[in-house]
């Protein structure tokens, strides 16, 4: 082991201080500058304080109390300790901490959170579909205050360590051994801190699982269709045992550290103040022999209390900021995750003209990573231009991942995936995506407005909106809504509708219709919906999209056996390929599948 490993905890903490001092000074350098600065500048007023204190004291004693003079002397005297007294409160409490800290704590708190969810929103499906990154994604929003906690730390430990500058230059005529032995003494103390902090954060580090489970339960309890469930099922109980069980368990963890630690808490204090006693009983002949002044004295016992107070106040700073540095460490493994899907570095650029391009997958194989397991095992087909093709087959088919490396969620373990002889790995995402508009079963209720909903930031084209809008068979229940396309959906906000999950449906359809990209996949995109209104909202697909490209998984064979071509999968393989009527012909997999079907409704 490397001799100065014991370093590199004091590194790391320098390294994230550093980070964020530059992060906060370039988001707002005036609010950095007096934060910081008026926690150096309130060091010096309880040192002055105490000086006024003394004159005051060596004024009246020194005169005998007897010189008409001295009433003005102690009144001015008096006048200029509660004068600094009060500047050093307005400094310290009603500039830094009100008026600066708070501005700066939001200011930074907003910064870093914006940069944090810039990262999160840009990261790989495989990242969010990784547990290990989701643990470290929970544990950092989980402790985001400590980033600004972290920066607030610093300028209490900027304000102790002028104060313990100032008082052991002023100590240093009294003895120069008075302040090294007193911060001898706080040594226990910064020991007792650090291995606090540690025990804190390891029990916090390994009960992320059980934290994650309780915030899931939360998460759950709150849900109207659990709570619809809980009703039906009586199960209410076994939510809340599980949760009460979860609480029970996290407490116990917790308790155990901080109960050690209330145990040695008042060891380094009494230690600190028997030191201080000794020095103030030490200097008491010199004050009985008229040596020291009692107002020197008085001064001298006061900055001795002030250098135990700057060096406790240190080492708790540091014991903050060592323990905040930990959890400061998530937000930067999470802001520097790199890409699980590289750009390419010299891009091919897509000159469609909002043309289809030619898809071909050629002998595609793939795993997820961490796992052997091939999903897709020597997959190939082709896709032409302006095709309706559909995917059909079981569940765990491989569908899904095949419109997942459609969209270069993931690249293949092996073989290629092409667009018009481009290689997918040679196009940049924004130009992919440029060519791609899907909808998923799980996709996201927004609860905007519908009209923001099915914008999502585009720009607006009255034309094509009210086409979008009609063909998704969503105009109907909108225009039923109080305030029509600027009504607030959902129930989070005041005055919001709740949608139906059908009409959700139709909504996000209508989305990726506006989109009018030329390749839309939708992955079960209608299983909520009716069959009348599906066979509708297909029929204005197969209008909309007659000169573009159409991928759709579904389960539903209505809406498959217009495609100009389906495939069916299974196993990872495609076993067979054609129109509905060749692939009834072949009385295969895909025939048997759609008589069984048909025979259910039948029946």
């Amino acid at each position: 082991m490397n001799k100065f490993s014991f370093l590199s905890p004091i590194g790391q903490v320098v390294k994230n201080l550093g980070r964020l001092v530059v992060f906060a000074y370039k988001s707002d350098k005036k609010l950095v500058i007096g934060f910081y600065g008026l926690s150096i500048l309130g060091a010096f007023f309880p040192i002055l304080s105490s000086y006024i204190y003394k004159l005051t004291i060596d004024s009246i004693i020194g005169s005998g109390g007897i010189a008409p003079t001295v009433p003005l002397v102690v009144i001015a005297l008096l006048g200029g300790m509660y004068l600094s007294n009060l500047t050093w409160d307005f400094v310290m409490w009603g500039l830094k901490n009100t008026y600066f800290g708070n501005l700066f704590r939001n200011k930074i708190q907003n910064a870093l959170s914006f940069t944090l969810f810039q990262k999160i929103s840009s990261l790989d499906i495989a990242h969010l579909e990784n547990p290990e990154t989701n643990n470290l994604v929970t544990k950092t929003l989980d402790t985001f205050w400590r980033q600004s906690n972290f920066l607030q730390r610093l300028a209490d430990l900027f304000n102790n360590v002028v104060s313990f500058a100032a008082s052991l230059l002023i100590l240093i005529p009294f003895g120069w051994f008075i302040p090294l032995l007193i911060s001898l003494a706080a040594l226990p103390k910064l020991y007792l801190r650090t291995k606090y902090g540690k025990i804190e954060w390891s029990i916090y580090d390994t009960a992320t699982p059980e934290v994650k489970k309780l915030w899931y339960l939360r998460w759950l309890m709150a849900n109207k269709n659990t709570v619809a469930e809980m009703h039906l099922s009586q199960s209410q109980k076994v939510f809340l045992d599980r949760f009460k069980s979860l609480q029970d368990h996290l407490y116990n963890v917790y308790k155990k550290p901080v109960a050690n630690f209330i145990k040695f808490a008042y060891f380094p204090e009494i230690l600190q103040i028997g030191v201080i006693f000794i020095f103030a009983y030490w200097r008491l002949p010199h004050v009985l022999s008229g040596e020291m002044s009692i107002g020197t004295f008085t001064f001298f016992i006061s900055i001795l209390d002030r250098v135990a107070n700057s060096v406790s106040g240190m080492i708790t700073d540091l014991g903050e900021l060592y323990e905040n540095n930990l959890y400061v460490d998530n937000y930067y493994k999470v802001i520097n995750l790199t890409p699980v899907i590289n750009e390419p570095v010299s891009p091919i650029a897509m000159k469609l003209k909002n043309q289809p391009p030619r898809v071909e997958f050629k002998d595609v194989s793939f795993a997820y990573p961490g796992s052997t397991n091939l999903v897709l095992k020597d997959t190939s087909f082709i896709i032409e231009p302006g095709e309706n093709v559909a995917l059909v087959g079981p569940n765990g088919a491989g569908k899904t991942t095949i419109v997942k490396l459609l969209c270069r969620f993931y690249d293949v373990t092996s073989g290629e995936i092409i667009f018009n002889d481009v290689n997918i790995k040679d196009i940049s995402r924004r130009d992919l995506y440029q060519m791609l508009s899907t909808l998923f079963q799980e996709f996201t209720h927004y609860e905007f407005t519908p009209r923001d909903y099915i914008l999502m930031g585009s720009e607006f084209h009255k034309g094509r909106f009210e086409e979008a809008v009609e063909a998704s068979g969503a105009v109907g229940f909108i225009e039923k809504l109080p305030d029509k396309f600027d009504q607030q959906l959902g129930r989070q906000f005041e005055g919001g509708v709740e949608l139906s999950i059908g009409e959700w449906q139709k909504l996000a359809i209508a989305r990726a219709f506006y989109e009018g990209a030329p390749v839309l996949i939708l992955d079960e995109p209608t299983s909520a919906i009716d069959a009348e209104a599906e066979y509708e909202i297909f029929n204005n697909l197969h209008k909309l999209y007659k000169t573009k490209t159409l991928i759709f998984v579904s389960h539903r064979f209505s809406t498959v056996r217009n495609a100009d071509k389906i495939l069916v999968v299974r196993g990872g393989e495609i076993i067979e390929s054609g129109t509905h009527k060749a692939l009834l012909a072949q009385k295969g997999v895909y025939a048997r599948m759609f008589k069984l079907q048909a025979k259910g409704y039948v029946e």
